[in-house]
């Protein structure tokens, strides 16, 4: 879908946003769980300094953040791709078989 107007671009720029958060807060736990895992069974991580086990989980939420707003970038794109198809296709069914409007049209008696 081509993005052309302004609030279209800026419907998608939220769209991705809301992606992100929930890429980065997902991620993150995972991140907080592997931090966990490793704290408890490797006592190299034990002496790690907190600033780097910060950088660790910070690192899993900014790759899944990412990740989750391309992929809702990409479905943006595709579900205005298919409304602008199922619109394309509503008007040729309309131009070969006729639309509502003339059926309601003939079932009104003209006086």
């Amino acid at each position: 879908m081509r993005v052309v107007t302004a609030s279209d671009q800026q419907s998608a720029s939220d769209y991705a946003m809301k992606g992100f958060a929930i890429g980065a807060l997902q991620w993150a736990g995972v991140g907080v769980v592997a931090s966990g895992l490793l704290y408890a069974f490797a006592p190299w991580y034990r002496r790690t300094q907190t600033v780097n086990k910060f950088y660790i989980i910070m690192c899993f939420g900014l790759g899944g953040g990412a990740y989750k707003s391309d992929r809702y970038m990409v479905n943006y794109e595709r579900r205005g791709r298919a409304e602008m198809l199922d619109a394309d296709t509503r008007r040729r069914y309309d131009l070969i078989y006729g639309g509502k409007n003339e059926e309601q049209d003939q079932k009104v008696p003209s006086s």
